[in-house]
């Protein structure tokens, strides 16, 4: 039962990662907002990205390389909720409940 849970919960953090991080990387790279695909990634991951809007004061800045822009409240949703990922994992797994022996 526990490794069926973590499985569930592993695919759905998964999801959510692929949404912060792929957001980030299509602002970044200044991927075509027409796009449908382009347009259904950042509707999805609005939500997501939405709780780190204007927090420490950062606002977006325009990337001259590569006509995109910077987010950073996506890659900061993207750490933490790879943060919060592994550490939900550890404990639904058991890992974080077992002893480490040492030799």
């Amino acid at each position: 039962m526990r490794s069926l849970l973590t499985t569930i919960f592993a695919i759905f953090w998964a999801i959510i990662l692929v949404l912060t991080g792929g957001r980030f990387l299509a602002l970044l790279a200044g991927a075509n907002p027409g796009s449908e695909l382009i347009e259904e990634l950042y509707d999805l991951s609005e939500f997501w990205v939405e709780p780190f809007f204007n927090m420490f004061g950062w606002s977006n800045k325009a990337v001259e390389d590569t006509g995109g822009v910077f987010e950073p409240a996506s890659l900061l949703a993207f750490l933490v909720y790879l943060v919060l990922g592994v550490l939900l994992w550890s404990i639904l797994s058991g890992a974080a409940l077992t002893r480490f022996r040492h030799a």
